[in-house]
């Protein structure tokens, strides 16, 4: 193993490079409690109070809540399986690409999910300067320009995306009991507006919704690895990721669309806004919001750093922190949604592949170097981006949820492709 002198510990509260070309020293390992937080944290905000209230409003409370259920099983099942790939390789998601997909494949793969990541962030913050803005305005009737905001979000997101996955942890820690305490508080309290009224359920189908949940973290998932490989035992990093998204996750959607249903709003923090809780509704989307853009910062950046030798992880964190803020402050992400929501179809194949890949290297022999290509890896990510845009314009379905069907085909193109080509060498 390469040696580790040139690094800066990520117990010392800041990142030098990061380990994104190296395996995690045993040094760095710890406990699973970690990547529950960090998971539980990124779930507690704006997107999916938005998807609780969309998803129960278009089909009543009973039935949103079997969805809710079906969604983070589903979810947690991926999630389980994505960091015990990191944890059990302690590589992280670029440097499995680069094994499961190739080098040349690999670098495909890193730049799809560096652009996508990165573009993600500036799309979180310029949302959070408008909601935030809007929520400043109601409660103290001030006016703050969303650009500045937004501006003022991109360094805090910096400043905790170079600390790591301990900074990532911290939120997490925080804000998963802050949610608890305001949603019980904001139950207790009930609708005071008089012109709410309870929501009448629309015609949203199961599978759709299902499909709804599962793709509102599938980024989240298929980033695991980034945290997972800190863990020591890899069953304890899939339990953890599998808690928080197959528990947490329905729990979280849940408590935040029973009031929001109750109250005929757009989304919880509204709710809260109304019963009189603005503020610490205000910390919460804050809160939320710059951990999910952290997470998706770090996850990108650790992919660029990857493939641009000379610079280390905070550089091209600092760099790509810019680009987001600049994203925002243009409202690039009104052109920029379209690209990413194509993006977005590839990546539970890259998941499925990483996974299915690190499971059948438990049985085989693993290579000092990836061979620069294999093609079986490509042809099956391919097919399954196809089959999630497809389905999700649905053009046909096989499971109806897009998601599961797009890694349905994937495994189900690499698993055969890999038994044919069995003994045929790869692409040197």
């Amino acid at each position: 193993m390469a040696s580790h002198s040139g690094d800066v510990s990520e117990s010392t509260g800041f990142i030098a490079e990061g380990y994104a070309r190296r395996l995690i020293p045993d040094a760095q390992l710890g406990g699973a409690h970690r990547v529950f937080f960090i998971v539980a944290g990124s779930l507690c905000g704006l997107p999916g109070y938005v998807l609780a209230a969309q998803v129960v409003n278009g089909m009543g409370l009973h039935r949103a809540l079997y969805a809710f259920v079906a969604g983070g099983l589903l979810s947690g099942l991926l999630g389980a399986l994505s960091a015990y790939s990191g944890a059990r390789t302690r590589m992280n998601l670029a440097m499995l690409a680069d094994e499961a997909f190739g080098l040349i494949g690999g670098r495909i793969v890193k730049t799809v999910i560096a652009l996508s990541l990165i573009g993600w962030v500036g799309v979180i913050l310029s949302v959070l300067g408008a909601t935030a803005g809007a929520a400043i305005h109601s409660i103290y009737a001030v006016t703050f320009d969303s650009a500045w905001i937004g501006v003022i979000a991109a360094i805090a997101v910096t400043a905790i995306t170079l600390r790591g996955v301990t900074g990532l942890e911290h939120i997490g820690m925080l804000i998963a009991p802050l949610l608890l305490a305001l949603i019980a508080w904001t139950l207790y309290k009930g609708c005071n507006t008089p012109a709410a009224t309870v929501s009448v359920p629309g015609n949203l189908g199961f599978g759709a919704a299902v499909s709804a949940v599962v793709g509102e973290y599938v980024v989240g998932i298929v980033i695991q690895p980034d945290y997972g490989r800190f863990v020591r035992r890899p069953a304890g990093a899939g339990v953890a990721a599998g808690l928080a998204l197959g528990v947490a996750f329905p729990l979280i959607l849940a408590l935040a669309a029973i009031p929001t249903f109750k109250c005929g709003a757009h989304d919880l923090i509204a709710v809260m806004v109304g019963v009189g809780v603005g503020l610490p509704a205000l910390v919460l989307l804050v809160l939320g919001a710059w951990i999910d853009a952290s997470a998706c910062l770090y996850s990108g950046s650790l992919s660029l750093t990857n493939q641009v030798k000379r610079f280390q992880l905070p550089w091209v964190t600092a760099i790509s922190a810019a680009v987001g803020a600049a994203i925002a402050i243009l409202h690039a992400e009104q052109i920029f949604m379209p690209f990413l929501a194509l993006l977005g179809v590839a990546f539970p194949p890259v998941a499925a592949v990483n996974i299915l890949h690190t499971l059948r290297s438990l049985r085989t022999e693993v290579t000092a170097q990836p061979p620069s290509l294999r093609p079986v890896a490509l042809l099956a990510w391919a097919v399954g981006s196809l089959t999630g845009y497809l389905t999700s314009h649905e053009y046909f379905d096989v499971t109806g949820i897009a998601s599961i069907d797009s890694v349905l085909v994937t495994a189900a193109i690499w698993l055969a492709g890999t038994a044919l080509t069995r003994r045929a060498p790869a692409v040197a």
